[in-house]
């Protein structure tokens, strides 16, 4: 594998240079952690992982489709900006990985081919955080590992390769593994849908839809109409969750997860279980943001290791 040095005391000056040429959005912390466009290097916060996920870069909580106006329609033109996210954690490499598999309208994808991801090794893993038990990959376009007074850079791509050509080639290969204190250690749970020790987390469940919000691979949403009285306006597709009941409500009123027990568990087993049916890869990249997020502190990878005694 390629690597590059780049000395800690360049840092600075390396990524203001990007933002001379790019867009960069990198991780800050404002009320929340989140990412965001920064206009210089000491923006960034690397300390703890984001609360909010980079989903919201690609699929926005609310995002205009098209606008009409008397019968005609008006397309909206796909963002081409040429953007850079620096400071990625492994997790959140991975779940576009799941999201490309879904999201595939020209919006979502033209963002995703403008912009270079560059990710960051992750030192200091949340007590949340069980992403080693996820089987995650290798994708980024960089990825940097401190180590002493440099960053080693790992290329993996034409796109990063770019970036960084005039960069020394490293003298040795960097490669670090992220050090969880959290582990999924059963993730054989086909067979324990009706398994008695949910109901404990299902009682604390309140369908808030918290889990989903943060979590970096749920994609679900709705599609709206929002009319003007001069016949014009705009289809909208807009963020929600399959925790609240009226998201699988159909005409007449029937929702087909009535249940509060039947949505938490559809989200579990939608992570753990179908989506590694359909595409064989699992769709939860253990970054535990629905662990920390949740109001009531429901640990459902605790649960779940307490089935069949945690043996995988």
């Amino acid at each position: 594998m390629v690597q590059k040095i780049l000395q800690k005391k360049e840092f600075d000056n390396f990524i203001n240079q990007l933002i001379k040429k790019y867009e960069v959005v990198a991780p800050i912390k404002d009320k929340i952690t989140k990412f965001s466009k920064i206009k210089n290097s000491k923006e960034i916060y690397l300390d703890d992982n984001t609360l909010v996920p980079l989903k919201q870069l690609f699929m926005p909580e609310k995002e205009v489709l098209f606008e009409f106006k008397k019968g005609k329609i008006k397309k909206i033109k796909p963002d081409s900006t040429k953007r850079i996210v620096f400071g990625i954690r492994k997790c959140d490499l991975n779940s576009l990985l799941i999201l490309d598999k879904v999201m595939f309208d020209p919006l979502y994808k033209s963002k995703r081919e403008n912009t270079v991801l560059i990710g960051m090794f992750c030192d200091n893993p949340s007590e949340y955080c069980f992403c080693n038990s996820m089987e995650l990959v290798d994708y980024y376009d960089l990825y940097f590992y401190p180590e002493g007074d440099k960053y080693y850079i790992s290329v993996g791509s034409k796109k990063g390769e770019f970036l960084v050509k005039g960069l020394k080639d490293a003298d040795k290969e960097v490669k670090k593994e992220i050090k969880n204190t959290k582990q999924l250690k059963n993730k054989d749970i086909y067979k324990e849908y009706m398994n008695p020790l949910w109901n404990k987390d299902i009682e604390k469940c309140l369908s808030c839809g918290a889990c989903t919000i943060y979590c970096p691979t749920c994609n679900c949403f709705d599609i709206r109409d929002e009319d003007n009285l001069d016949k014009s306006g705009k289809r909208v597709r807009i963020q929600t969750s399959c925790q609240l009941k009226s998201f699988s409500e159909v005409a007449g009123g029937k929702s087909f997860r009535d249940s509060r027990a039947s949505r938490f568990k559809h989200f579990v087993y939608h992570k753990i279980v179908f989506y590694k049916n359909k595409f064989n890869k699992y769709m939860c990249v253990g970054c535990g943001r629905c662990l920390k997020a949740c109001p009531p502190k429901i640990d459902w990878v605790e649960t779940i290791n307490q089935m069949n005694g945690g043996k995988k």
